[in-house]
């Protein structure tokens, strides 16, 4: 949910008064910001839609979410190179 009129006028007071260049500054980091954010709600979304389909596959199955946030995220490496890494993620909890 997005603030009001109001409150964006309440946060614009802080900055009126500064100079050009750190209004500048400003903006570029709020556009990261905002790029960032925008990467993990893609992601996110994305992740529950993994979720939700190999939960159809696989009803009795448990899936953990930071072995499926591994799948694909590197898409130049081939898919054997992911099912190492979740080996070796597998591997260091049975151990820990």
């Amino acid at each position: 949910m997005g603030k009001t009129a109001e409150e964006l006028d309440q946060l614009l007071k802080l900055v009126r008064d500064e100079d050009i260049a750190t209004l500048r500054t400003l903006d570029r980091r709020l556009h990261s910001l905002l790029e960032q954010k925008e990467r993990d709600e893609a992601m996110q979304r994305q992740g529950q839609t993994d979720r939700d389909l190999l939960s159809k596959l696989c009803p009795n199955v448990s899936i953990d979410p930071d072995l499926l946030a591994l799948v694909g995220i590197h898409p130049e490496n081939p898919l054997q190179d992911d099912k190492v890494l979740i080996r070796e993620v597998i591997a260091r909890r049975l151990t820990d």
